[in-house]
């Protein structure tokens, strides 16, 4: 077969139609659907060089096997999170000796996986997706590989959905795991993991499986065990019903795109950096809210603030709202779309109960005492340390924002009203900082302690903040 296949790679793009033949012939259903997903899917090509995301796991080595049978040239690549121990140490021996089962290629890289979430302030599961895909990229340049794959299938992207329904969602939401973004393909997105565990079962093919599959410590699992059980009560193929509707909204985001594309001459001008979207033409279109939203999203505002700013477009000159990357003012019928100066989305985190560092904002320094302390002051805040959970982080303020002012007995107060009350300038307004205690704002920066950490009689340890704003 491989022969065969070899002798086709020479045809020309109906490369693939003998590739299906070649599968009904040799009576490999689950062979033929995956080149049939391939082919439909402008994929890739029989010529292009795959790297293989492997981890050892039941997905993983069918992708491999498949693309084996079907005669293409790959390569492997492994990560090593080492986060299981010595199972993280089998994985990695695995996937060498699957790779020279193959006789193909194998990367492997070990990542410092804990330390690198806990620098970062993020979970380690956040850590290794942040770490695994630029990787990928660097040695697909590298040794010259075409595209990426990766071993996902109709329930990962089932989960996947769901996942964002539950969080709150657009139409990017709803279509999930795409087959193809850029050079990263997902050719098992027609199967289900029954499929694939068919597969893996008829071919007697080894794998490794990982504990933490198990475990329902993470959202993804528990919908896993918990939640798609119940929907397959009441649909055995609801992972094929959402691969259908993911396809069908993916159709639908590109006819959208496409509408958007033909009136925005009308609605928005560039001048460098900055964009003006004009109100009225904007009011004349059937869905303004959700055309207004699909603009906004590319400046990191979401559909609730999309929402909002629709509402208030009637309101006075200079309004402005606010995302990570940008601001967006309202000016004489026009919003003006510029990014902001100091990124939101910037912070700093404090991970010692001792320190200083330099921020945008000046100099922070931090230390821990027992001494009694002098009365706090604009620039400098003393805290009970039995309240604060480290780590703790140093960001700019944002709207919506709210604490407790010392003094106040108590009393919430939203951070925009303080700074109105005490006559703080609107240039002045967007480079002040909160210092966050696991979740609460502790103390907003070079002017008021929050209530909830100061100290009292009862108070063991103190830490002292301190700002220099000279620098």
């Amino acid at each position: 077969m491989h022969f065969l296949i070899n002798v086709v790679k020479e045809s020309s793009s109906a490369t693939f139609f003998f590739y299906t033949y070649l599968c009904q012939a040799n009576n490999r259903p689950m062979l033929q659907a995956f080149l049939r997903f391939i082919t439909e899917n402008q994929l890739f090509t029989p010529t292009d060089r795959l790297l293989l995301t492997v981890s050892g796991g039941i997905d993983s080595v069918v992708l491999t096997q498949l693309c084996h049978e079907a005669g293409f040239s790959f390569g492997i690549a492994h990560c090593n999170f080492q986060l299981r121990g010595e199972d993280s140490e089998g994985d990695q021996l695995f996937v060498q000796q699957l790779a020279q089962k193959y006789g193909v290629a194998c990367h492997v890289q070990r990542f410092e996986t804990k330390a690198f979430a806990k620098k970062r302030g993020i979970s380690t599961q956040m850590a290794a997706r942040e770490l695994r895909y630029p990787w990928f990229e660097e040695i697909r340049h590298q040794f010259h590989y075409d595209y990426i794959l990766t071993a996902h299938h109709q329930d990962d992207l089932l989960e996947t959905v769901l996942l964002n329904l539950t969080r709150g969602t657009g139409l990017a939401g709803l279509h999930g795991i795409l087959p193809k973004k850029d050079r990263l393909v997902r050719p098992l997105l027609f199967a289900s993991r029954n499929d694939i565990q068919a597969f893996l079962t008829q071919n007697q093919l080894p794998w490794r499986e990982d504990s933490s599959n198990a475990s329902v410590d993470y959202a993804r699992n528990r919908l896993r065990h918990h939640v798609v059980p119940i929907l397959r009560e009441l649909n055995p193929n609801v992972a094929a019903s959402v691969a259908t509707l993911a396809e069908r909204v993916k159709a639908t985001e590109n006819l959208l795109a496409a509408s958007r594309k033909s009136i925005e001459a009308e609605i928005i001008r560039a001048e460098g950096s900055t964009i003006w979207i004009a109100i009225a033409p904007l009011e004349q279109q059937v869905a303004p809210v959700e055309l207004l939203a699909q603009w906004l999203t590319g400046f990191g505002f979401t559909y609730q603030q999309s929402k909002l700013i629709w509402l208030n477009r009637k309101g006075q000159t200079g309004k402005r709202y606010f995302s990570p990357t940008h601001t967006l003012i309202m000016n004489r019928g026009k919003w003006l779309v510029t990014p902001s100066q100091i990124p939101s989305s910037t912070y700093y985190e404090l991970h010692e109960p001792c320190g200083e560092i330099n921020y945008a904002g000046g100099h922070l320094t931090w230390t821990m005492g027992k001494t009694t302390v002098a009365e706090n002051k604009k620039e400098v805040a003393y805290m009970d340390a039995n309240t604060l959970t480290f780590p703790l982080k140093l960001r700019l303020w944002q709207p919506g924002d709210w604490f407790c002012p010392l003094g106040m007995k108590g009393k919430k107060k939203k951070i925009s009203d303080f700074l109105v009350d005490a006559k703080v300038s609107r240039n002045r307004k967007d480079q002040v900082y909160v210092l966050e205690s696991g979740g609460e704002i502790a103390w907003l920066v070079g002017f008021r302690l929050d209530e909830r950490f100061k100290i009292s009689e009862t108070t063991v340890k103190i830490l002292k903040f301190s700002q220099d704003t000279s620098n």
